[in-house]
């Protein structure tokens, strides 16, 4: 019998960044990926700290977002892998309110370290619809996710800290203070299994509201644009210079094959947005596992402590991630506190409740 301290389920970008972070105290790991479809593997990976059409700060952006730059930048450098950009989010006005509106948002002292005039806007023209210019969101960036999971991946098989298996929770033994999976024994078993976990036997209590969302790939030959582009959808350039879109919400049609109605609906805004014609490449589609709070799921299961979870950062995962990866890692190794918006603690009375219905 293998003991381990902590066996995750999924590979995705939570339980990744989970297992590094474990990793990095000393933990023994062991994650559990069967190669199924992930929301992780099709997600633009952008992190933007301002939302809405009121500019709105992201939820934790004064900590999220000094914390995610210096985290990927130094797992990069452990890695020896580039995947994280830090570029500009442009928003180009969609009319003189909006300007007006933007414009004097620039001096609201909460959105001083995140918003500021654009002196990019003739770097945008030659694509985007931009006649009244626009405005930049600073400390934005996007993350190549497959290549992090990816060289992730590797390294933690070359530690010997990846099952790729497939694991069904039938195959979990409780016991008082651990857990056993086959062979394997662990003082904690984590689901990190995105949207896949709402299914489980232990948390489908939790109010999921996981959604649906579908992205293109694009070509425009010849060009680019120095960030991303926001306006009711996104334009992301990548590296290998074709641009990604999106992006859809969708909560009835969940599963993973892309629409004829999300291509309808990305293709059509696009065209408003943007001057020259395109070319479309690629269409895929995933499934987010969101909440119906907007707040991530974090700790331990109400009933059996040696069962916990870390899922539910729906489209901001890659913004999230991180500081919550830390923070779940502090909590599990030496019992610090977690957030109180992110503790499931806070919908212990739903599991109890539905024991009793």
């Amino acid at each position: 019998m293998r003991k381990i301290d902590y066996l995750l389920i999924g590979q995705g970008t939570a339980g990744s960044l989970l297992a590094w972070q474990l990793m990095q105290k000393g933990c023994r790991v062991l994650v559990v990926d069967d190669g199924r479809p992930s929301s992780s593997r099709v997600a633009a990976g952008i992190c933007n700290p301002v939302t809405g059409r009121k500019l709105t700060r992201t939820w934790l952006a004064d900590e999220l977002f000094p914390y995610l730059h210096d985290f990927y930048r130094n797992l990069e450098r452990e890695l020896d892998t580039s995947f994280f950009h830090p570029v500009p989010l442009y928003r180009p006005y969609q009319s003189i309110e909006e300007q007006n509106f933007f414009i004097a948002q620039t001096a609201n002292p909460l959105l001083q370290d995140y918003v500021r005039l654009s002196a990019s806007d003739r770097a945008y023209a030659s694509l985007i619809h931009n006649e009244l210019g626009g405005l930049e969101t600073l400390q934005a960036a996007w993350v190549d996710l497959p290549v992090m999971l990816d060289a992730l991946r590797g390294r933690f098989r070359e530690a010997g800290a990846l099952a790729e298996d497939s694991f069904s929770w039938d195959d979990v033994i409780r016991e008082e203070d651990s857990v056993t999976w086959k062979d394997i024994r662990a003082r904690k078993i984590i689901s990190c299994e995105g949207a896949y976990a709402r299914f489980g036997p232990y948390f489908g209590w939790l109010p999921w509201a996981v959604v649906k969302g579908e992205i293109l790939s694009v070509d425009w030959p010849g060009q680019s644009l120095p960030g991303i582009v926001n306006q009711s959808i996104w334009i992301q350039p990548h590296k290998d210079g074709t641009f990604r879109v999106g992006s859809t919400y969708e909560w009835d049609d969940l599963d993973w094959e892309p629409t004829e109605k999300g291509r309808t609906y990305l293709e059509g805004k696009l065209t408003k947005l943007t001057k020259l014609p395109f070319e479309i490449q690629c269409h895929v589609a995933g499934i987010r596992p969101a909440t119906q709070g907007r707040r991530p799921f974090a700790g331990l299961h109400p009933e059996y402590t040696p069962i916990g979870i870390f899922n539910g950062l729906g489209s901001k995962g890659t913004s999230l991630a991180p500081f919550l990866s830390r923070q779940l890692a502090d909590f599990l190794t030496e019992g610090k506190e977690l957030h109180p918006d992110a503790n499931i603690e806070r919908f212990h009375s739903l599991y109890f409740s539905s024991l009793k219905s």
